[in-house]
């Protein structure tokens, strides 16, 4: 992923100088904009499996594994034309199937697929159409906004504005929060959102800004007397 700097003089800057992702507060604050239970749920499902967001509409009744709490993503349907499979959390995954109960896609009795072919999640009740990429999108953009999250960082070189959160923002924050907040090992990580190199991953542990201002912080608190005071030192 390319991102633009604020000139419209240079060029894009390679991947990993820039990770535009929400940290776990600012993620909260996000979720916390939504009133719908559907788009909700459809974030969470976006974040926690780390998928790109071409492989979530894709993603079919069928594919899931209830007894394991994972979600296949043939290979048809993946921007590396490589199958996987991703773990969702245990909670999210029976948020799901109720979901789908009161949508008569999943038996309320004996909890029987009925429509193994129904999308996971789709507009209205046409459970055999999904959601274009672009709606998903746009639904993001009016929640990042409400949730007053999103700003410009910069312009391209046409002039354009450059917004600082996509909804790809929430593979970003997942990959982030794994890897850096929570210390899953890499590979795991790699494994979960589909990376074809471990490389690729990796650059998740450069040092973001964040968390630079948050050890240049703690570091200040530490040895606030010793530390140069700009008004008077």
């Amino acid at each position: 992923m390319k991102v633009a700097v604020a000139t419209t003089k240079r060029k894009y800057e390679s991947f990993g100088e820039i990770i535009r992702y929400l940290t776990i507060e600012e993620l909260r604050q996000f979720f916390a904009s939504i009133d719908d239970p559907t788009h909700k749920l459809m974030f969470q499902v976006i974040y926690e499996l780390g998928c790109r967001v071409g492989e979530f509409v894709r993603i079919q009744v069928m594919h899931l594994d209830v007894g394991r709490s994972t979600v296949y993503l043939p290979a048809a349907n993946t921007k590396t034309k490589h199958a996987r499979i991703s773990y969702l959390p245990r909670s999210l995954m029976d948020e799901l199937l109720v979901m789908l109960k009161q949508k008569d896609v999943v038996s309320t009795g004996d909890g029987r697929i009925l429509k193994p072919e129904a999308y996971l999640f789709h507009p209205g009740t046409r459970w055999n159409t999904r959601y274009s990429e672009n709606r998903i999108r746009q639904i993001f953009r009016g929640y990042v906004v409400k949730s007053g999250l999103q700003r410009v960082y910069g312009c391209d070189n046409r002039g354009r504005q450059l917004k600082m959160y996509t909804v790809h923002s929430l593979r970003h924050s997942h990959i982030m929060h794994y890897v850096v907040d929570r210390g899953v090992p890499l590979p795991i990580v790699q494994k979960q959102v589909g990376h074809r190199s471990l490389k690729t991953t990796s650059v998740y542990l450069a040092p973001s800004a964040t968390k630079v201002a948050e050890a240049y912080s703690a570091a200040y608190g530490k040895d606030k007397e010793n530390t140069l005071v700009w008004h008077g030192y």
